[in-house]
């Protein structure tokens, strides 16, 4: 699938941040761009990076954040820069910084909101959620997902909400969202998008709930650790429940055996993140006390996400751009399934511009585990 004269796709591999910002722009740069968007790794210098996207963007709305891996017009790569821009004439982009996420104030959030709302009625458009969508880009190793998402959304509904947490490569030391011409930590990122390509907001995973429950006896949500399941020792227990010994827990099997909570008949996933010398489990997502999580049923990973590509074109024909968020859990799980390849040609034939995560964002929930995004098909006039 190519792309179009009004939306453009590009991605550079050029270790060096001057050459990449370069070739990212001369793969992106239309006559009249409305919105650029970025990803790239965080090897590159990113002070040097953000001086030469500003610099050859001059004038342009510009957003962007660091990753865990690149999704490109070729696929999955690493160490690399991609993005995406849409023409003036298609989209009208508006975005607010949300500083300071850690010691985050609830008022911070509407009021983010509101400036953005005014800030497209100043520009003499208004919100509607037939054409209008929210892209949440936020610092990933900020623990403050849930709270972010639960000041804004409120605000913003029924607007769709779709976002991806900041990812650092695996260093898990310092991820970054990009706004007004550089990288800013310890920050959500919040835009309103108006567009006029029919649009589709998405929440993939190929897990689904079993007949097993676990609840949660004991847990600390603003720490995201878990001490007790069915009043046991959290991990052993959750050892016992998938049926391994509690000394053979691992990553791959965190990976394998995911948790789920279930909201409104749907199942979300929340992964786990470590165990801990106590016993306790730290997960991706903050948990509290007497939820009831359910062991999740994996399911066929290649098939699954090819069943939902197919089923969206369908419904909404060919994709001019899809933006995707996938969790890095599931780049992780495809390499040792020795299957990344073939994930990597599904992103790429479905243009698919994004990266991989430390979490996902879909309407008002932090989940894990997950592909989310926007897809986007071609307007009535082609």
């Amino acid at each position: 699938m190519g792309q179009t004269a009004r939306v453009r796709r590009a991605h550079s591999t050029a270790i060096d941040a001057a050459v990449a910002a370069q070739e990212l722009h001369d793969g992106l740069v239309q006559s009249d761009p409305g919105l650029v968007v970025f990803f790239c790794s965080a090897s590159f210098d990113l002070d040097r990076l953000a001086g030469e996207i500003d610099r050859r963007f001059a004038g342009v709305h510009v957003i962007g954040c660091t990753t865990a891996g690149e999704i490109t017009p070729a696929g999955y790569l690493e160490g690399s820069i991609t993005g995406f821009s849409i023409a003036a004439d298609d989209c009208c982009a508006v975005s607010e910084l949300i500083p300071d996420v850690s010691s985050l104030r609830l008022p911070q959030g509407p009021a983010a909101v509101d400036a953005l709302i005014a800030a497209l009625a100043d520009r003499g458009q208004a919100v509607d959620a037939a054409d209008t969508f929210a892209l949440l880009l936020i610092d990933g190793i900020s623990t403050t997902e849930e709270m972010v998402l639960a000041t804004v959304h409120r605000r913003l509904d029924p607007i769709p909400l779709f976002g991806g947490s900041a990812g650092d490569d695996m260093r898990l030391e310092a991820t970054h969202v990009y706004h007004a011409g550089r990288f800013h930590s310890d920050a959500a990122l919040l835009s309103l998008v108006k567009i006029r390509y029919p649009f589709q907001i998405f929440r993939h995973q190929h897990f689904s709930g079993s007949e097993t429950r676990l609840v949660v006896t004991g847990a600390d949500p603003a720490k995201r650790i878990v001490t007790e399941l069915n009043a046991e020792p959290a991990g052993p227990e959750y050892a016992r429940i998938v049926g391994i010994d509690y000394r053979d827990l691992t990553p791959m099997v965190f990976a394998e055996y995911p948790l789920m909570v279930r909201v409104g008949g749907n199942y979300y996933v929340r992964s786990i993140q470590k165990l801990g010398e106590d016993g306790s489990l730290t997960f991706f997502c903050a948990i509290d006390e007497g939820v009831v999580l359910t062991l999740g049923r994996h399911e066929d990973m290649i098939e699954s996400l090819r069943g939902f590509f197919q089923n969206v074109r369908r419904e909404m024909g060919e994709p001019v751009l899809v933006i995707g968020f996938d969790c890095v859990l599931r780049t992780r799980e495809a390499e040792n399934r020795q299957v990344k390849h073939l994930v990597s040609r599904l992103m790429s034939e479905h243009n698919v511009i994004g990266f991989s995560t430390y979490g996902e964002q879909f309407a008002g929930m932090h989940v894990n585990q997950t592909f989310t995004g926007v897809y986007f098909g071609r307007p009535a006039d082609g």
